[in-house]
C-alpha cells in the first residue's frame, strides 16, 4: 500500500526534474535558461538566463548574463551583466556586475572594482569588500537608487552620482562625485 502512494511522488519528481531540464540547457562550459521557473541554478563557465525565475539559490562560476530574469539569491564568483532583472534575497558578488533597469531587494556584498548600475535600485545596503586595487568605483547613472548605505572595506572608494541617481543612507570608507 505504500509503495502506491511513493510511485506517484517518484513521477512527479521525475516531471518537475523533466521540466527543469526543457528550461535550462547544459553543455561542457555554458548553460542556456529559457523562460520558465526553476527551483535552482548552478553552473560554470557561460551561464545566459532569458525569461527564467530562478526561485531559489543561483550559484555560478563563470560569467552570468540575465534578461528578464528574477533570482531570489545570487552567488557568483565572476561577472555578471542584469537586464531587467529582479533579486531577491541577499547576495555575493566575486567580480564586475553591470546592472540596468534591474533591482536588489536585499543587501548586496560584492567584491569588485568597478561596479555600474542604470536605472537600478538596492533596497538595502551595498556593501564593497577588499580587492587588490588601489581604487573600487560605483557608478550610479539614469535614476539609480542605493536605499542604505554604501561601505568600501578598504577605504578608497568613489561612487559616482549621475543622472538624477540617489543614496538614502551614507557612504563609509569613500567619497561622492556628483556630475
Amino acid at each position: 500500500m505504500k509503495l502506491q502512494k511513493l510511485i506517484p511522488a517518484f513521477m512527479l519528481m521525475g516531471a518537475v526534474s523533466a521540466a527543469n531540464a526543457d528550461i535550462c540547457k547544459q553543455a561542457p562550459g555554458s548553460v542556456t535558461c529559457g523562460k520558465g521557473t526553476v527551483s535552482r541554478l548552478s553552473g560554470n563557465g557561460m551561464v545566459a538566463v532569458n525569461g527564467t525565475i530562478v526561485e531559489g539559490s543561483t550559484i555560478i562560476n563563470g560569467m552570468l548574463t540575465a534578461t528578464d530574469a528574477t533570482f531570489g539569491l545570487l552567488n557568483i564568483n565572476g561577472s555578471v551583466s542584469l537586464m531587467q532583472c529582479t533579486v531577491n534575497d541577499s547576495s555575493e558578488i566575486k567580480g564586475s556586475l553591470s546592472a540596468s533597469s534591474s533591482k536588489f531587494e536585499k543587501s548586496l556584498d560584492i567584491f569588485s572594482n568597478s561596479i555600474r548600475f542604470i536605472n537600478s535600485k538596492i533596497n538595502n545596503n551595498l556593501q564593497i569588500h577588499h580587492t587588490d586595487s588601489k581604487t573600487q568605483e560605483v557608478y550610479l547613472d539614469n535614476h539609480s537608487e542605493i536605499v542604505g548605505n554604501i561601505v568600501f572595506d578598504d577605504g578608497h572608494g568613489i561612487v559616482y552620482v549621475r543622472g538624477d541617481s540617489k543614496i538614502g543612507g551614507s557612504v563609509v570608507g569613500g567619497e561622492v562625485v556628483n556630475n
